[in-house]
């Protein structure tokens, strides 16, 4: 582990980790995904990919949304799967862009939110993301097999 540098301030904000991005994502959605991931590069002054990475998570959703109404009834996959493949993948995005400067925050002092901040936010996502889902299938009279 290393020292903390005297020189260095102990950060005064909190970020979302990687695990928080993870969980979050894979029980509320890509929304989820793009509101915290947003909002770390805020924290961490990077203001212009932050609004980049609420136009590719709304992107996201719509492409992930849309695309499980095309799945055939016919094919069968796991419920759970869909949510994980999206949930790795911004855990992975975490790790890409913001796992240094996260290591970094925590090693000198700064923290990460809690979980039941997170587990809040996820639950909003979630009840976002349905009803989203339920206006599209009441716009387009689609069946949902959940």
């Amino acid at each position: 582990m290393e020292e903390q540098s005297i020189l260095e301030p102990v950060p005064e904000f909190k970020l979302y980790g990687e695990t928080a991005v993870r969980g979050a994502t894979f029980f509320g959605g890509p929304l989820v995904a793009g509101y915290l991931i947003a909002e770390n590069f805020k924290l961490l002054g990077h203001h212009e990919k932050a609004k980049a990475t609420w136009l590719y998570a709304i992107a996201a959703s719509v492409i992930i949304l849309g695309g499980v109404f095309m799945i055939p009834e016919t094919v069968h996959i796991p419920s759970y799967i869909i949510p994980l493949a999206y949930a790795w993948g911004a855990s992975l995005i975490v790790h890409q862009t913001q796992g240094n400067e996260i290591k970094k925050h925590v090693a000198t002092g700064g923290q990460l939110f809690s979980f039941w901040r997170v587990a809040g936010i996820s639950f909003v996502g979630l009840v976002i993301t349905f009803g989203i889902l339920f206006l599209v299938v009441l716009l387009t009279d689609k069946q949902l097999s959940l």
